[in-house]
C-alpha cells in the first residue's frame, strides 16, 4: 500500500488536534492519508486504551483517513530505541508514505520529543536494504514537523479555511478527553472548558498570517522547494485600491 501523507502523533488525539485540518484537506482532494499513534494512551488520565482506541478511529473516518495503525510502545515511557525504530520503519515500509508529519522536537510532553527523535532516526535507516525490519527498504520523500505546546517559526502555513469545522467534528469523536458537562473525570489540560477556544486562536493566528480564516503551521529542515513562484503565490488576498474593490463587489453583485 502506498499513501501520499503517513502523520505520526506519540498518542491517540495528537495529530487530530495539532494538524487535523491538514489532514482533512488532504483527503478531500484526493490525497490518501493514513495516521499511526506510537502508544494507546494507557497512562492517560481519561478514558481507557479501548475507549481512546475507538475514539480514534471514529475521527480518522471523520477526517477521511483511509488506514489508522496504533502501537504500544509505552506511553509515558516511549523511548527513542532500537525497538522502537524497528516497529515504526516496518509501519513505514509497508505504507510508504511520500511525506511524514510529526511533532516538533522542543515541546513540553516528552513522548512528543521522543516520537520525533524516533522519526528522525529512521528516516533514513528506513532505506537501508540489510536494515533489520520486515518489509522492503523505503525512503519518504520529506519529514515535516507540527506544532505542540512550543511555538516556532513556520517555514510555512497550511490554509485550513473550510475545513475548521471538520476538525471539530473529529476532536468530538474523542469524548473521554475533552470537557463534557457534569462529567466526574479528573481535569486535564486538554479538558479545560476553553480548550477549543486556545487551539482555535492558534488556527486563526496563523491563518490570519497567510490572509485566511485558519491555518496550522509547520516546520521543515530543509529548504521548501517551489516549482512556480505566481502558483505559490496565488492563494494570497490581494489588497485592491477603492475603485478596484468596488469593481470587485459590483462584479459580485
Amino acid at each position: 500500500m502506498n499513501v501520499d501523507v503517513l502523520a505520526i502523533g506519540a498518542h491517540p488525539d495528537d495529530v487530530d488536534i495539532i494538524c487535523g485540518g491538514t489532514l482533512a484537506k488532504l483527503a478531500a482532494r484526493g490525497k490518501s492519508v493514513a495516521i499511526l499513534d506510537l502508544t494507546r494512551g494507557e497512562l492517560g488520565t481519561r478514558g481507557t486504551p479501548e475507549m481512546r482506541q475507538s475514539e480514534a478511529l471514529a475521527a480518522a473516518a471523520v477526517l477521511g483517513v483511509c488506514e489508522r495503525v496504533m502501537l504500544d510502545l509505552g506511553d509515558a515511557t516511549l523511548q527513542d530505541n532500537l525497538e522502537s525504530r524497528r516497529q515504526v520503519i516496518e509501519v513505514v515500509r509497508r505504507l510508504r508514505p511520500r511525506l511524514i508529519l510529526t511533532h516538533h522536537w522542543h515541546d513540553q510532553h516528552p513522548d512528543h520529543v521522543a516520537t520525533s527523535s524516533i522519526v528522525r532516526s529512521v528516516m533514513y535507516t528506513a532505506g537501508f536494504p540489510n536494515y533489520p525490519a520486515a518489509g522492503e527498504p523505503f525512503r519518504p520523500n520529506e519529514v515535516l514537523f507540527f506544532m505542540g505546546h512550543f511555538p516556532f517559526e513556520p517555514s510555512f502555513v497550511v490554509d485550513i479555511e473550510g475545513y475548521w469545522g471538520r476538525k471539530l467534528e473529529a476532536l468530538g469523536c474523542f469524548k473521554s478527553q475533552f470537557h463534557q458537562e457534569g462529567s466526574d473525570d479528573l481535569p486535564t489540560g486538554i479538558s479545560q472548558p476553553d480548550f477549543f477556544d486556545r487551539i482555535e486562536g492558534r488556527a486563526r493566528h496563523y491563518g490570519a498570517q497567510i490572509g485566511r480564516s485558519h491555518g496550522e503551521p509547520f516546520y521543515a529542515m530543509r529548504v521548501v522547494p517551489v516549482d512556480d513562484l505566481v502558483d505559490t503565490y496565488a492563494p494570497f488576498t490581494k489588497i485592491y485600491s477603492s475603485r478596484e474593490w468596488e469593481e470587485q463587489q459590483g462584479r459580485k453583485t
